[in-house]
């Protein structure tokens, strides 16, 4: 680390870290930011506030009496100048000239966009035309603009330098290409403006939340002035253009100097720029953009006076208050002041320079990375683009696997998390940009959509392509340190190198990387069942038996009740992680389940042949499968309901029949032969004993080259196995094709995918999450994105003897793999 800041700041220590500034960046983070214990590498997202501007935010709110300023009080007076004092400081920060501008105080820069969607002076003759690399937020004024009969289109704008002027005369133009036009209402109205008096709105971002391209904003006068010469390739109309720019992304490092570049309309949201206050943001307008704006609704504070039973209203004159509906958020508002006084300690070219410093740095290590074949690990997106040579705090980028196949952004997120790295994920809300990006077709992106692939889903590929990308964003307080950790993260995670050696499993006929010291050994002899595990209730804990009847579902009564809240979401561990300390029991003599929780004074006891159910079958889908379920009375429900904290009902499977819904891309099971109770998978989960100590032994050379790191071990428990087996060589069981258990025959599913729930730690009655297993497992079983470890199993019907005479399975059987 310390070479490589040393060669770091060799180039970029003119810029990185605040060298001129009244505190280097590791005087910002020392006293600004002591919480951060994990990198923190989404500012695009939301920036963090500092902590000394906190404390100075409540010593405010703590010492100062705010009142409503729609009224004449004393402290309403205050608060009112206090919000004059604010309005000036965001336009000093745009550097805009209060007699040219004005500063709208809204929820936010996508309540802002709506005041200029919903009061555009649209008409049958407007257009509206945004760029591709714009938020959905600005895409959606599009809804107001063909709702009124206007049109809407999409453009490419391609930023070039014209060769026949002479070199120290250069200007700058720009190429508008056009994309589908799009109009709801053919039969336009051409007495309606058509003397060419029709209002027309350009959107564009000042930075691109998708790749972090700047925008030139010379483009403002070429598009207000210059409209015939700009738009000469697109659909050329009469009329007054009008430019919007949403500056919600590039405002934290590069706000808009609007004295040199006039838009009409300029959008932020606050936390954007320092973390601190959300649910605020803010619509500057040009005075004579404004005279254009048509309001409709109006309400406390927008209006002079009005009558109720009559049909009359005066509206405020002043633009401010004809906009801002209702109370403003005020004491946000005398929130922001704080923030920007963090702010006014560097220069916003200080700023600019450290972070791009950061993006540089990262780009260009990214880049260089080759996986042992020589091919590329990475690609970047928008380094290419011809809008602008500038580019912003975003690196774009998604990653490939040595034959060219992509790396799941999904994936990549769930790993750097485990790492405490935390980034984002996805499109960003920015359909335009990630499309063109990622050179999605329309024909494509309807049939990710018909595949069931919506924002925020684990359909990370489809077909062969990414959805989506990793985004990765600096902020004024990130650190060198914090982009070197994802740079190596990304290198021991993802980067093939010569060292590991590979085994060949014959699971999905792909590598897994299991990192021996030697080579894999066949198969040894004396493998037995060591324990068996019934789950009843889905996510709560289990009981082990010696042995136990098999049923065509599995265990008998094992997942055979699930919890879920009053809503209909089914509960786990991952919602409500005091399910763990619900502990289970079944005595099959007396037919009854019995349940403990700490919170619970008594213990529930639950008939197995139950009179308590309170309604008639009903029907529930859960991971694909349709269940047919019946639920308790309510002392059953209280009781739960007390035991995890959350109004909560109990169901229970009322027969073993669930039958698979009509299979399609998203959450169907495996297990799709057999009758199931409520599980996620399979029906049973088996762990081998030897895999367990292997993988303690990793965790404990792992953390025993941490100083005073306390050595972590796991037990085979803590994957919540069904059975588990004794003897054998480590992750033998990645070959089988099936089991037998006694004379009992099971087939063989495949590798269980671990999610996090592995990393809840069980003590002392309280349930403590950390990265471990998880983050271990993932750096040498990770299969295609997933991270396996034990086996998922189906009983053959064929091995099940008459149930009525009842299977059973016990413990100490011999187990027999049948080898792949």
């Amino acid at each position: 680390m310390e070479m490589d800041k040393e060669q770091f700041l060799e180039e970029f220590g003119k810029d990185y870290g605040y060298p001129d500034g009244p505190k280097s960046i590791d005087e910002i983070r020392a006293t600004g930011f002591k919480r951060l214990d994990t990198v923190y590498l989404d500012h695009a997202g939301a920036t963090l506030y500092s902590e000394l501007q906190m404390e100075a935010i409540f010593k405010d709110l703590t010492s100062n009496v705010y009142g409503n300023p729609h009224s004449q009080s004393d402290s309403s007076l205050a608060t009112s100048e206090i919000i004059r004092e604010c309005r000036q400081q965001v336009l000093d920060y745009f550097n805009a000239s209060a007699k040219e501008y004005k500063c709208i105080f809204t929820s936010g820069a996508t309540s802002a966009l709506k005041i200029v969607g919903e009061a555009f002076p649209w008409s049958s003759q407007s257009h509206f035309m945004y760029t591709m690399e714009n938020h959905n937020s600005v895409i959606g004024i599009r809804e107001y603009a063909l709702n009124h009969g206007s049109v809407a289109l999409a453009v490419d704008v391609e930023e070039r330098v014209d060769q026949d002027t002479s070199s120290t005369d250069k200007r700058t133009l720009f190429k508008v290409s056009q994309h589908t036009i799009q109009r709801r209402n053919d039969s336009r109205n051409m007495e309606d403006d058509s003397s060419g008096n029709a209002c027309h709105l350009f959107a564009f971002p000042s930075e691109c939340n998708f790749s972090g391209v700047r925008f030139n904003l010379d483009l403002i006068r070429a598009v207000k002035e210059q409209s015939e010469d700009t738009f000469k390739d697109t659909i050329l109309t009469k009329g007054r253009w009008l430019v919007l720019i949403d500056a919600a992304k590039g405002c934290a490092t590069e706000p808009p100097d609007l004295s040199k570049y006039p838009a009409d309309f300029v959008v932020l949201s606050f936390y954007k720029i320092f973390g601190y206050p959300t649910g605020l943001g803010a619509l500057i307008v040009r005075n004579e953009a404004a005279k254009l704006l048509k309001k409709t609704y109006f309400s406390g504070g927008t209006v002079a006076a009005s009558i109720a039973d009559v049909d009359f209203v005066k509206h405020r004159d002043g633009i401010e208050e004809s906009f801002e509906d209702g109370t403003t958020s005020f004491l946000s508002i005398a929130s922001i002041r704080h923030g920007f006084k963090v702010m006014n300690t560097h220069t916003i070219s200080s700023i600019s320079r450290h972070t791009s410093s950061l993006t540089t740095y990262l780009k260009r290590v990214l880049s260089n990375l080759k996986h042992e074949n020589g091919a590329d690990v990475c690609t970047i997106y928008g380094d290419n683009s011809m809008i602008s040579m500038k580019k912003g705090s975003i690196v774009s980028f998604n990653l490939k696997r040595p034959d060219g196949s992509w790396y799941g952004y999904r994936e990549v997120e769930k790993l750097a998390s485990l790492s405490g790295i935390q980034l984002r994920t996805g499109c960003f809300c920015n359909p335009g940009a990630c499309a063109k990006y990622l050179g999605l077709s329309h024909l494509e992106l309807l049939s990710n959509v018909e595949a069931g692939h919506v924002c925020w889903d684990d359909f990370d590929v489809v077909n062969g392509k990414p959805t989506g990308a990793v985004r990765v964003s600096f902020g004024y307080m990130s650190t060198f340190e914090e982009a070197k950790k994802l740079v190596d993260f990304i290198i021991s995670s993802f980067v093939v190198l010569p060292t590991p050696m590979r085994c060949r499993s014959l699971l999905h006929g792909s590598d897994i990387f299991l990192f021996k010291d030697s080579e894999k050994k066949e198969n040894a002899t004396g493998l037995y069942l060591k324990s068996i595990t019934v789950y009843p209730v889905k996510s709560c804990a289990g009981f082990d038996v010696d042995n136990w009847p098999l049923r065509k579902t599995g265990l008998l009564h094992d997942r055979e009740w699930l919890i879920r809240s009053p809503s209909g979401d089914i509960l786990t561990q991952k919602k409500a992680p005091d399910m763990s300390l619900i502990s289970t029991s079944i005595d099959l003599n007396q037919g009854i389940l019995f349940v403990e929780s700490p919170r619970c004074k008594t213990k529930l006891q639950i008939l197995l042949k139950s009179a308590s159910y309170c309604c008639e079958r009903e029907e529930i889908e859960l991971h694909g499968h349709r269940y047919a379920v019946q639920c308790y009375n309510q002392e059953v429900n209280s009781w739960f309901s007390n035991a995890i904290a959350r109004p909560c009902i109990l169901w229970r499977a009322s027969a073993s029949n669930c039958f698979l819904k009509k299979q399609g891309i998203a959450g169907t099971c495996r297990d799709v032969e057999s009758s199931l109770n409520f599980v996620n998978e399979a029906q049973f989960l088996l762990i081998s004993e030897a895999s367990v100590v292997d993988l303690n032994d990793r965790l404990k050379s792992k953390t025993s080259q941490v100083d005073r790191a306390p050595i972590i071990q796991v037990s085979a428990m803590r994957f919540r196995p069904n059975l588990v087996i004794s003897g054998g060589e480590p992750y033998a069981e990645d070959l089988w094709r099936g089991v037998r258990i006694g004379s009992k025959y099971f087939a063989s599913l495949g590798g269980c995918n671990r999610c996090q729930m592995i990393n809840f730690d069980h003590q002392s009655e309280q349930v403590h999450k950390t990265s471990e297993p998880l983050a271990t497992l993932a750096s040498y079983r990770r299969v295609k994105g997933r991270i396996l470890f034990g086996l998922l199993l189906r009983v053959e019907k064929c091995s099940l003897e008459n149930e009525e005479l009842d299977s059973w399975l016990a413990v100490g059987e011999d187990v027999y793999p049948d080898i792949r």
